[in-house]
């Protein structure tokens, strides 16, 4: 059994610091009285399990694919797209699901992922622009209403939202830019993402006043 003397806890696993303070852990005969800890490292390892067995199956799979597609090959390469659809599932296991990582992250995560999916699917298919004049601002306004409803659901720290908010400003700036040098051609829905994402800063940064101020020095030191 292993002990930290600092916090009065016996450790389970084989770990030599202490989770709790990083101390050094002592072995000890028996229980002298101290609050056990479970096994920390039970579950990262059947989750480093299921995201090896994962990535073993997801390659096995795509290969089958791939040899198929080459042997019935009628133009695209339609395998490619699983490829992605592969690709995209494993940074969700391997980022998004994790506990350890925050909720705000999980979504960006999950809707770059998606973004970056959706592009590359319209890359296969020949690029008919699609994904870049509407898929990409669509994801900004999603990312926008998600923020707002995030926000009503913990008004005691609607503050906390800011950064997600000026991340959605700047995806927007980004889409402008890309239709300033010929990317997007149609830019309604940009110039509709990038209205709402402006408003809405504004807005929060407005109507929030001090709390909004104290959010920024804390997050920026402006």
């Amino acid at each position: 059994m292993r002990e930290c003397k600092k916090c009065r806890v016996e450790v389970l696993d084989d770990t030599s610091v202490c989770p709790l303070c990083s101390n050094v852990l002592e072995i000890t005969e028996g229980s002298q009285g101290c609050t056990g800890y479970p096994d920390v490292k039970a579950a990262s390892r059947k989750y480093a399990l299921a995201l090896r067995l994962y990535s073993f199956l997801a390659i096995v799979l795509e290969a089958a694919l791939i040899t198929i597609n080459y042997l019935k090959f009628n133009g695209i390469w339609w395998s490619a797209i699983s490829g992605a659809a592969f690709l995209y599932f494993y940074v969700t296991l391997r980022y998004s699901l994790q506990k350890n990582t925050g909720y705000q992250k999980r979504i960006i995560i999950q809707i770059i992922g998606a973004v970056v999916l959706v592009i590359a699917i319209d890359h296969i298919l020949g690029y008919q622009r699609w994904s870049v004049n509407y898929v990409l601002p669509g994801a900004i306004l999603l990312l926008d209403v998600t923020i707002i409803i995030l926000m009503l659901l913990n008004i005691q720290n609607w503050q906390s939202y800011i950064p997600m908010q000026i991340l959605t400003v700047v995806s927007a700036m980004a889409c402008i830019l890309l239709w300033r040098r010929g990317f997007i051609t149609s830019p309604i829905p940009t110039l509709v993402a990038m209205g709402c994402s402006v408003c809405m800063l504004l807005g929060t940064l407005m109507i929030g006043d001090r709390k909004a101020k104290a959010e920024l020095k804390r997050r920026f030191h402006v």
